[in-house]
């Protein structure tokens, strides 16, 4: 029989007096709501998995990793019984010795180091405390599965322009005019004790937590707000929110207000409190999973031609924004208009260090990697099938995954086990922007990358779904 256990703790940061939150974001100085994390134990048969969840921005990979490793072995356990999401709220602030906020970038090597590694030490702690005791709590269970639908938080956000490229929409209303795909439903998973009391639940849904961008509170946006109408509708029992692919999809506010977020949150809340009970009694065994990794072929280097242009054209607005601080448009990509002038220059900057740092390359006779890895995994529970993935695929490929899907019911992660960067479609990455292009042209994510090349979807939609299958099949 399968056994769980679930537990919900608080990872909220302290505030230091220069540095913010964690001591390692200056600009996060304000607590609106407090940082969850949710740790679910899963036990059948001598198979085990930790999963966690948690109001964090998250990190690459390799960083992702070693949080896993940490957890890992502090519990006695292999890094692959740990699985960590994140839901990708914008305001949680970089955990310390991460530069990745969700909104700015920041140098911790200029901030408090003590107080830094005091922040990460107990952090860590209260991750390794909470998958002890879930697993001290573990008990059998059943499981219930099944949806819900929520439709008026998301848009997809590229709207191709009439002459070709694409807009980041940062409009609800501009997005649903464009027609394309975001995808409504809310995965949900209830788990009961034998006496029928509610364990705790797993819910899932698409969408950036960006109300709040960065600017200066903490707060886990609509996932909060949400998740506390789900526990309340379980009487108390932790809810896990996990990421699904949400690359190409914003929630319907983004530089919004905490009052926006949470309308936000209570509308998908309550459209997965209504759907908890149409859930269905489902098999909890067998517990299976199954790690792949892929490797993801990148776009040729440009021509030292091409990145002299694109160079010249980054410096031109740079020096555009001297004139018009309103300026926001540079080579197919529109920065958002709510970030100053100054925060506009510094995310400019960073796409001409790569662009430099190419530039070198190409005349040390320097090649790019030719492909990226991307991990991939698949976790049975029962009749449930659940897609793990890094980074932020864009939405139509989750549909793709689940609508192939050997299992009935299946919860699509993405932002787990590590953010490996967007991953959009061929067509996507002919129309180019932000997410298929201009993202790519950051050093601070795992040095010198080019973008994935065309067929990656394929590439990723195919494992997947071999994945879901090896761990569907009866004589597994």
């Amino acid at each position: 029989m399968l056994k769980a256990g679930i537990v919900g703790f608080d990872i909220t940061p302290k505030i230091h007096p220069k540095f913010g939150a964690w001591g390692s974001t200056p600009s996060v100085t304000e607590l609106d709501l407090p940082l969850l994390a949710r740790c679910i134990a899963l036990d059948e048969g001598g198979r085990r998995l930790l999963w966690f969840g948690s109001d964090l921005i998250g990190e690459t990979i390799k960083g992702t990793d070693v949080y896993r490793d940490e957890i890992a072995g502090g519990l006695g356990l292999r890094r692959d019984q740990v699985i960590f999401s994140t839901s990708q709220t914008h305001s949680s602030g970089a955990v310390p010795g991460s530069a990745l906020t969700g909104s700015s970038v920041c140098d911790t090597s200029k901030n408090d180091p003590q107080f830094m590694a005091q922040e990460r030490k107990r952090w860590m702690d209260s991750y390794i405390a909470a998958g002890r005791q879930a697993i001290a709590e573990l008990q059998p269970v059943k499981v219930w599965a099944g949806r819900g639908f929520c439709d008026s938080i998301s848009y997809n956000r590229r709207s191709p322009m009439p002459a070709g490229g694409v807009k980041f929409s940062r409009s609800h209303r501009e997005g649903l005019q464009n027609g394309k795909y975001y995808d409504p439903t809310v995965g949900l998973v209830r788990f009961e004790r034998p006496d029928g009391k509610p364990l705790g639940a797993i819910f899932n849904f698409c969408s950036h937590p960006a109300t709040m961008v960065n600017d200066r509170m903490i707060s886990p946006d609509w996932v909060g707000t949400a998740r506390a109408h789900i526990e309340e509708a379980l009487g108390g029992a932790p809810a896990m929110y996990v990421q699904g692919f949400c690359g190409d999809v914003n929630c319907h506010h983004i530089f919004g207000t905490p009052a926006q977020a949470k309308r936000t949150g209570a509308r998908l809340g309550r459209a997965a409190v209504e759907a908890l009970p149409t859930l269905i009694p489902v098999r909890g065994e067998p517990l299976l999973s199954e790690f792949r990794t892929i490797q993801i072929e990148c776009q040729a280097m440009a021509s030292r031609a091409e990145l002299e242009r694109q160079l010249s054209t980054r410096l031109a607005f740079i020096d555009e924004l001297k004139d018009d601080p309103a300026a926001t448009w540079f080579d197919g990509v529109n920065f958002p208009e709510q970030l100053i002038p100054a925060l506009r220059v510094v995310g400019v900057q960073l796409q001409i260090d790569h662009i430099r740092e190419g530039l070198r390359m190409l005349q040390a006779g320097e090649k790019p990697r030719p492909s990226l890895p991307l991990p991939l995994g698949a976790v049975r529970i029962g009749d449930v099938g659940c897609l793990i993935s890094p980074g932020e695929n864009f939405t139509i490929t989750g549909r793709n995954i689940r609508v192939r899907s050997p299992f009935a019911h299946n919860l699509i992660c993405g932002d787990t086990n590590g953010l490996f960067g967007y991953i959009g479609t061929d067509d996507e990455i002919d129309r180019g922007g932000y997410e298929t292009s201009s993202f790519w042209k950051l050093l601070m994510h795992d040095g010198f990358r080019t973008a994935p090349a065309k067929g990656t979807t394929d590439r990723i939609i195919q494992a997947s779904v071999d994945l879901l299958r090896s761990v569907a099949k009866p004589s597994a």
